[in-house]
């Protein structure tokens, strides 16, 4: 039953903030949409036609309390997190509300191969301010990948080969792409029951992350210490 509650719940808490933003653009209502629980599978019991299970007898289906319904938001990237986490500070949400799942996962990576010699680091680093590109990062951790010159993450080939070509349009000749696992690190967060005004909120939120995307879910279990 409380299960049952959730859903109900969740589905009048997307309905809620789709007219919130009603209006706004075509994008953001369909970002409200996945908030929504399917009605079709949500029945109504008449009263007293639910016969309470014997004292001490587990109902069907599991628990009685149900898992706690979440709203899902996510995933960000590393480079995403900080801002993110600014943005929920401002909401100043329960701490045992929110919770966080961080997660590795595979990547592309586009970069200039290992350099033999610091001068050779140093002369590449010079050739790609003179292009006007100033974002990348030069490898100085020990192990193979020293002397590097890293020009950016990707989840996916597709966008991988997109930055590369773009690079090489611009002069860069020696970058390349490789995949890498467990290259990027991906923050989920999950909102313990929200109430209306705090989805709300979220839902406007989102939209300076076209990136992510929110919708219902189970909360996850919590870790055990």
């Amino acid at each position: 039953m409380r299960t049952l509650l959730l859903l109900l719940l969740l589905a009048n808490l997307g309905f809620f903030a789709y007219h919130h933003v009603a209006g706004a653009d075509d994008e953001a209502a369909a970002q409200i949409a996945l908030l929504q629980i399917s009605p079709e599978r949500i029945r109504t019991v008449a009263a007293g036609t639910v016969t309470p299970p014997p004292a001490g007898a587990a109902p069907a289906g599991g628990s009685l309390a149900g898992p706690a319904a979440c709203l899902q938001w996510g995933p960000f990237g590393s480079a995403e997190s900080a801002r993110a986490e600014a943005a929920l500070a401002v909401l100043v949400l329960p701490p045992d509300a929110l919770q966080r799942q961080v997660a590795d996962v595979d990547g592309y990576w586009v970069h200039m191969p290992p350099m033999k010699t610091r001068a050779e680091v140093d002369r590449k680093v010079g050739e790609l301010k003179a292009l006007g590109i100033e974002e990348f990062f030069v490898v100085q951790d020990a192990g193979p990948w020293r002397n590097s010159v890293s020009l950016g993450l990707f989840k996916n080939e597709e966008a991988a080969t997109t930055e590369l070509e773009r690079l090489r349009q611009r002069g860069v000749r020696s970058a390349v792409i490789v995949r890498r696992e467990r290259l990027l690190k991906q923050l989920t967060y999950y909102l313990r029951e929200p109430d209306p005004a705090t989805v709300a909120r979220l839902t406007e939120l989102q939209r300076d992350f076209p990136a992510t995307e929110l919708r219902a879910a189970a909360c996850p279990t919590p870790a055990k210490s």
